[in-house]
């Protein structure tokens, strides 16, 4: 049998084709992770204002920040005038690939620097976000880390 290939066998194929592309893309689409940024996305959408004035209150500390690695520790050094004894400082180790892996700590009275355990982290790249209360005005100061 002799097989011939006209205009219209050639549509039926280019759909078949077509088709086994649409099917395997959405397939492929609906089994990757949807998780949003946060929770509570669109609260700080709406919030984005404060945001803003957190940002522009705290550039004076943007070089304030140390962090360095210490052995098996990481080591976050504070500007003494970041924070006063008795204030409450909240350290997010923020992961945009995994939220699993994200790590939130709130440390009371703490002195410069801070040392965290590094195998509470796994490799990869976290934004570090440091917030503290002074005189009822929050601020907050962000700095990229590199765990390897």
């Amino acid at each position: 049998m002799k097989f011939k290939l006209n205009w219209g066998t050639g549509i039926i194929i280019f759909f078949v084709i077509f088709f086994i592309w649409v099917f395997s893309f959405v397939f492929f689409a609906l089994r990757q992770n949807t998780d949003l940024v946060s929770e509570d996305y669109y609260q700080q959408g709406a919030k984005y204002t404060d945001q803003i004035n957190i940002n522009k209150r705290s550039a004076a500390y943007k070089d304030s920040l140390q962090i360095c690695f210490a052995g098996s520790q990481i080591q976050i050094g504070l500007c003494k005038s970041m924070v006063t004894n008795g204030d409450t400082i909240q350290l997010y180790f923020y992961r945009s690939s995994d939220k699993a892996k994200d790590l939130q700590l709130s440390i009371k009275n703490a002195d410069s620097p801070l040392l965290i355990d590094k195998n509470k982290l796994s490799h990869g790249r976290y934004q570090v976000l440091v917030s503290w209360d002074k005189n009822g005005e929050k601020y907050m100061v962000k700095q990229v880390l590199d765990i390897e």
